[in-house]
This record gives structure tokens, C-alpha cells and sequence, in this order.
């Protein structure tokens, strides 16, 4: 095979007409500026030690994990995913956020596949090709960004002039060998830092943010992300408990405040892979068994969690919008073995209020070691 430039490359992708909503092409860049940033915030405590994230890692990220020793190019794809519906306007509905609907994250890495497999077929080649979507293994934001793509907003989020942020990305490292002559490759492949152009002076995200994670311009303290907060079993303490609102996993405060997001048309597509709706029935998901766990959540980025975490913020909700659960439904919890779950179950029992709840908790004080657990307790005694 000739040379085969990046401009020749995208034709023949548009040709196949495989449906990935944003599509392009460029060589490994130089990440050792964005690593730099990764690292200081990593420095600043933004990346809490719970997230398991650490320098080593950071580093192997941003060096494509060791995968530039054979890559040569990056295809770089978007899936638009903003539908029509709805979360239903019902007391006890928890809330899960609108990207977790669906799993677009393997729904894109199929179609990119699907790409590739063209793409052998008519140039006549073997791809060699790693594929990541949904993946901190490499840094997908700088690349999506870098590619020209989109850009990324002051709440860390990327932005695209016809998807706003209601979209996912997927890359795929390959050995195709292209000539970016013509192309903004040529001559730099270091990408620009964040200049947030694309937001002007605007700041609500910043403003609209529950709990003040994001502390300003691109910089987001994830020890204080609902995000993050609703993925692991962590304390959640109680100031943010009483902003937790109905959210069972996730939270897109900052995207839905976002000018770009406000006249979006729903056009995304209603697949069925890791489709688990918007949300689910608190009383409902409290009694699932390991089986039915399974089953409701497989395929869906939600099995990848805890179990645990997903039932603390279902409790946490519980408390919050102060829905009368079953308290003997619930108060299993209050002998559970981690004290985090305890602290969570006494919090839904005792905003409650009923009769029955203040008795299961005054019994649980009487024998309860913790003092975490102890003071939650106290607080409706």
C-alpha cells in the first residue's frame, strides 16, 4: 500500500457510512504537556487516594501505555447519545444520569471496530489496533480535544459545537502509517492547553456545581464530584447527604446548565446494549437479590460498581427526599459489617420519622461501637 494521507483515510471512513457522529484522525501527539497538568492536579489532592489513581499510572497513561512503541495513527469517534426521554416526576424514583442509560461507551467501541474492518477490507491490510472508550488507560480527553474534535469547557467536560456535552468518545491506537501534510499535524504535535474559548465569560457550571467541586475553570476537585462520590463505597458526609437529592448514580448538574446543552435535538440512538432506563424504584432496588442484580444492570457501566456504593445512594436518597420506606425493609443494614452502609441506613431511618424507625435505631445505639456510626444515630434520638 502507498502513502495514505489522514484527508484520504476520513473519505473512505465517510464512505462506509458506519454511524459514529463525529469521526477524525491524527498521529500520537505529544502529551507531555497535558501530563504535566494531570500531574499537578494530581499534586493539588484533587484525585482523592480512594480513586487509585497514582503517578505511576498517570505517567503510563499519557505515555499511551507503552503502546507508541508499534501505533503510528488514532482514530478518534463521538456517539451522540441525548434521546427523548425522561426521569418520571415520582417520589422514591432514584435518578440515574442520562450517560449511564445506556452503555454508548461499548456501543461506540463496536461501530469503531466496524470502521476498522472496512478499512482492512478495502485497503487490503492487517490493522494492528487497540481500542478504549469509557478508559482513563489513556487520557481520551486531551486526544478528542487535540484532535480538533471538540473542546473542552470550564466544568472539564467536553464540548461539541452540535452535540454539546451529551456525547461519549472513543479512540482506537492503530499502525496505519499516514501523511498529515496539509493538516495542523505537519507542523505541531503538542496540544494547546484548555483555553475555554468556547464558553466566553460564561460561569454556570462553576455557579450551578451542588457542592463546589468544581473550583474554577477547568479544575474540578473530584473528592467533592457527586460523580465520583455516587461510583465508591466512601463516607458521604452529611452537608452533602442533605444536597444528594434523588440521584441514584451520577449527576450532570454542570452539563445541564450548559448554554451548548439548552436546544439540543434528541436524535440519539435508542439501542438496546447496557440499556437500564432512568432510574429505578428505591424500594424496588433495596430487594433485588445477586441475581437480579445481575440482570438488571449487565452490560451497563453500573455492574462495574460496587454493589454496596449503589445501595448506600439509594438509601442516601431515601433520606433525602423523605420518601416512608419500609423500615424493616432497610434496617438489615443497621447490623451490616461496613460502617458505612450503618451510617447510611441510620441516616434513612431517622429522617424517616416514624415511630417504628426511632425504635430500630435506639436499638442499634445501645450496641453500636463505631463513633461515626454512634453520632448519625444520636442526631434522631
Amino acid at each position: 500500500m502507498g502513502s495514505l494521507s489522514a484527508a484520504e483515510l476520513m473519505k473512505l471512513m465517510e464512505k462506509f457510512g458506519e454511524r459514529v457522529d463525529a469521526v477524525a484522525v491524527l498521529p500520537l501527539l505529544d502529551l507531555k504537556a497535558p501530563l504535566k497538568q494531570a500531574l499537578g492536579r494530581l499534586q493539588q489532592g484533587f484525585i482523592p487516594p480512594t480513586y487509585g489513581w497514582t503517578e505511576e499510572k498517570t505517567r503510563l497513561a499519557y505515555a499511551y501505555r507503552g503502546e507508541g512503541s508499534w501505533a503510528r495513527s488514532i482514530v478518534v469517534a463521538a456517539k451522540y447519545y441525548f434521546t427523548d426521554e425522561h426521569h418520571p416526576d415520582q417520589v422514591g424514583y432514584g435518578k440515574i444520569a442520562r450517560y449511564t442509560w445506556r452503555n454508548n461507551y461499548r456501543f461506540l467501541t463496536l461501530r469503531i471496530r466496524n470502521i476498522l474492518t472496512r478499512l482492512e477490507e478495502a485497503l487490503g491490510i492487517r490493522i494492528r489496533a487497540k481500542l478504549y472508550s469509557n478508559y482513563t488507560s489513556i487520557p481520551e480527553k486531551v486526544l478528542c480535544a487535540g484532535s480538533g474534535l471538540a473542546s473542552v469547557g470550564k466544568n472539564c467536560v467536553l464540548i461539541h459545537k452540535n452535540m454539546g456535552s451529551f456525547f461519549v468518545v472513543g479512540e482506537a491506537l492503530t499502525d496505519l502509517e499516514l501523511d498529515f501534510a496539509g493538516t495542523p499535524f505537519e507542523e505541531n504535535r503538542a496540544p494547546a492547553p484548555p483555553d475555554f474559548a468556547i464558553c466566553g465569560e460564561c460561569t454556570r457550571c462553576i455557579d450551578a456545581c451542588p457542592t463546589g467541586a468544581l473550583v474554577g475553570a477547568g479544575k474540578l476537585d473530584v473528592t467533592r464530584c457527586l460523580q465520583y462520590l455516587s461510583e465508591n463505597l466512601i463516607p458521604v458526609s452529611r452537608q452533602i447527604r442533605e444536597i444528594w437529592g434523588d440521584r441514584l448514580y451520577g449527576c450532570t448538574t454542570c452539563m445541564d446548565v450548559c448554554p451548548h446543552n439548552a436546544n439540543l435535538s434528541p436524535w440519539g440512538e435508542k439501542h438496546d446494549i447496557g440499556c437500564v432506563g432512568t432510574g429505578e424504584d428505591l424500594i424496588s432496588l433495596l430487594s433485588y437479590s445477586p441475581a437480579e442484580w445481575e440482570k438488571r444492570f449487565q452490560d451497563n457501566q453500573i455492574i462495574m460498581r460496587d454493589r454496596l456504593a449503589i445501595v448506600q445512594n439509594a438509601l442516601i436518597c431515601l433520606g433525602t427526599v423523605h420518601r416512608q420506606a419500609p423500615a424493616d425493609l432497610i434496617a438489615p443494614y443497621l447490623s451490616h459489617e461496613n460502617w458505612i452502609m450503618r451510617v447510611a441506613v441510620a441516616w434513612a431511618l431517622g429522617r424517616n420519622k416514624t415511630a417504628r424507625s426511632r425504635r430500630l435505631l435506639e436499638g442499634r445505639f445501645a450496641q453500636e461501637k463505631h463513633p461515626a456510626v454512634r453520632e448519625e444515630i444520636a442526631l434522631f434520638l
